[in-house]
């Protein structure tokens, strides 16, 4: 699989606590908008593929680039800091040749 960037994730463990990993991955942005009658609100996500070897769950964080932040207290340091987008989904691909196996996440 080809990658035109890095990312980094805040991946939660079982106790609570954040590790922070750094992947090469594939980074697709959409910027979109949605328009109701109460107004409009961000419709932004972004499609990261990353390797079947990457260690990431729903719920967890993800940036563009190698961002050397970790989190040592509460999860509000990280969203003002550094403004990760949030895992909404992950998919594990594991099929066909090793060389197109993937991870495929969705964030916002």
């Amino acid at each position: 699989m080809r990658y035109n960037a890095v990312c980094t994730v805040w991946h939660k463990q079982s106790d609570g606590a954040f590790v922070t990993l750094h992947y090469p991955c594939w980074w697709q942005d959409t910027e979109a908008e949605n328009i109701a009658k109460t107004g409009r609100t961000d419709a932004d996500k972004a499609a990261i593929y990353l390797p079947l070897s990457a260690e990431i769950a729903k719920s967890d964080y993800i940036a563009k680039g190698d961002i050397d932040f970790t989190v040592s207290g509460s999860v509000t340091e990280l969203l003002q800091a550094v403004k990760p987008l949030k895992i909404s989904t992950v998919e594990r691909k594991d099929y066909g040749s090793a060389y197109i196996r993937h991870t495929e996440v969705t964030a916002k």
